[in-house]
């Protein structure tokens, strides 16, 4: 999938800014969850305070045998508690802020606007792309975004509050302790940022086998039939293990590195405590504190400590947001069709012209060549090959699938590429070779060709389609709903709803793509007098194999590996003995 941003060049330090750009939406419930955060970092300074008081009470109690004052000591304890249990409370309502801002908008949103952009992906890309390589970016990496991003900045936004409030704090109550301290810091910061960097690397390799794994499996269920069919079942979990394990080596050495900064950083941490345990016994045994104020000392330290292991975690889960970001950012900024603004209501008498019309999927191998072609409002235009010989490649080109690489496709003498796509797509009804249902009812599979259908519209299209007394049939009739893979109706079943979608449109123009290809002959020719009323004043093109569906066509096509090889009608091909002759006698051999 090429796109205008190589993920290659897209920098990590890019990709974290445009994370934060995005976070931009939820900075008001970012700055909510900050001040709630500093209420809980202000009351967990205070503890320690409290407690090395409650310690110097204890031990002014067993050294000097001075009595407690009760109430004071109680209240001491009441307020201690009360103090960690309200930093407790703060904590988990910022975890709760930040949960609901990035859920509802970020994700949310984000997912939204990936959604958009399959509107604008051009169709070389989407048929170069497996479907469960953009179902992956949409769900797993949008997934570990979110959650990461609510996880960073909580852990970020906390422990660069905490980190200030203590360095403050223990600076104040005794500078020589809180050196030793802070000497540790630059160690820990620069080992963690060294590992989470090595992660990196492994982190995007894991994403794109990710990738692979939701491709295959949708292969498998998409295929299902074919597999069972063919029994290869084996191999295709063989292929999923084989991209699996790559996906777990991958996965496990990204979390190894990256694991190993918490257990350095605690070590780090570990021997700055035996650092102070010396120096404060030092101070204690020559009076300069008392062993009160190093209790507190000990336990900011501590709290010192887990911001840093915090944010340190937090540098490891950069790097996989790293790899899942840079996929959704590669995906959004991915090339788009060139789109006008649609005008709508555009009057169509259906005159469609190829001028010198050249086109190729690739570079290296030439298709269409030179193509011309003129048929008047109401002609039919019969296109007929051998399988794969380009036939759909027409359809392609006149649907604005894909552009001519020079020339021109005239519709009424307009050229259609200075059309906007919708505009160009409202003028043809279409019923493809390959059906596609959607989740809903019957009726509305039917009403979805034309958005403000009347019921009446609804059953008179499935009428003609032949298609009504198999609903009536059905148990809720026309409210029958099909199920999301359209197996609780029959192939030609499936094939005669679209055929009503494209009497329901009413659109001036035709594309019959093997229309009738899954239906049973006594149907098929109901359906065929049916087009042919339809067609009736109608530019319509037909592709089809049946040759005996065309012969009254007033133009036919023989394509032949994407060249346009005999044209003309059908009685002067069979004289000309070429191809289509081959191909029609193929089908109906001379008596």
């Amino acid at each position: 999938m090429k796109h205008k941003n190589d993920p290659k060049k897209l920098s990590s330090a890019r990709v974290i800014l445009r994370i934060m750009k995005d976070s931009s939406r939820i900075i008001h419930w970012l700055a909510l969850a900050t001040l709630l955060s500093i209420g809980s970092a202000y009351l967990a300074m205070t503890a320690p305070e409290l407690l090395g008081n409650l310690t110097n009470q204890i031990y002014d109690l067993l050294d000097a045998g001075i009595s407690i004052d009760t109430a004071l000591f109680h209240s001491r304890v009441i307020t201690l508690a009360a103090v960690y249990l309200l930093s407790a409370l703060l904590g988990a309502l910022t975890h709760a802020v930040m949960n609901y801002a990035v859920s509802s908008f970020f994700t949310c949103k984000l997912r939204v606007k990936m959604s958009e952009k399959i509107a604008k992906i051009p169709i070389k890309v989407v048929d170069s792309t497996p479907n469960g390589e953009f179902i992956s970016r949409m769900t797993n990496d949008v997934s570990i975004m979110g959650g990461s991003i609510h996880d960073i900045f909580g852990v970020i936004i906390n422990g660069v509050i905490q980190l200030v409030m203590i360095s403050v704090i223990i600076f104040t109550e005794e500078p020589m302790m809180a050196l030793t301290v802070i000497v540790f810091v630059p160690l820990s910061l620069v080992l963690s940022a060294s590992l989470a960097s090595k992660s990196e690397k492994h982190f995007n390799d894991s994403r794109t086998q990710s990738g692979k794994m939701y491709s295959i499996c949708e292969e498998n269920l998409a295929c299902f039939d074919a597999v069972k069919i063919f029994s290869v079942e084996q191999a295709q979990n063989e292929k999923y293990k084989a991209v699996t394990k790559k996906y777990a080596d991958y996965s496990g050495k990204g979390y190894f590195v990256s694991g190993l900064v918490s257990p350095i950083v605690g070590l780090i941490n570990n021997l700055s405590y035996v650092a102070i345990c010396v120096i404060g016994a030092y101070l204690v045994i020559n009076g300069r504190v008392n062993v009160g104020a190093l209790v507190a000392f000990i336990m900011y330290t501590k709290l010192f400590s887990g911001p840093l292991e915090s944010i340190a975690s937090g540098m490891s889960m950069i790097q996989s947001t790293i790899a899942s970001a840079r996929r959704v950012y590669e995906y959004l900024d991915g090339e788009e069709m060139e789109e006008t603004e649609p005008t709508g209501n555009v009057t169509v008498k259906g005159t469609v012209d190829f001028v010198d019309v050249c086109f190729s999927y690739t570079d290296d191998k030439p298709l269409i060549e030179g193509f011309n072609l003129h048929v008047n409002p109401g002609e039919k235009v019969a296109i007929v090959g051998p399988t794969g010989g380009g036939k759909t490649t027409i359809v392609n080109l006149l649907m604005r699938f894909y552009d001519p690489r020079s020339g021109k496709i005239l519709v009424d003498g307009n050229d259609i590429t200075a059309m906007s796509r919708t505009d160009v797509r409202e003028m043809f009804g279409m019923v493809l070779q390959d059906t596609m249902l959607f989740s809903g009812s019957v009726y509305d599979n039917i009403a979805y060709g034309k958005e403000d259908a009347a019921q009446d519209d609804v059953m008179e299209a499935a009428e003609k389609a032949h298609i009504d007394s198999f609903i009536d049939a059905l148990p809720k009739g026309y409210d029958t709903e099909i199920n999301e893979d359209s197996t609780n109706i029959s192939a030609g079943q499936k094939q005669l709803l679209t055929i009503a979608r494209a009497y329901l449109s009413d659109r001036p123009i035709l594309i019959l793509d093997e229309a009738t290809s899954n239906v049973d002959t006594r149907t098929e020719l109901l359906i065929q007098q049916t087009m042919d009323a339809l067609m009736k004043g109608r530019t319509a093109f037909v592709i089809a194999h049946r040759l005996s569906t065309i012969e009254n066509a007033d133009i036919i096509l023989v394509v032949d590996n994407g060249h346009i090889v005999e044209q003309g009608k059908h009685a002067d091909l069979l004289k000309q003995k070429g191809l289509y002759s081959k191909i029609y006698y193929s089908q109906y051999p001379k008596v």
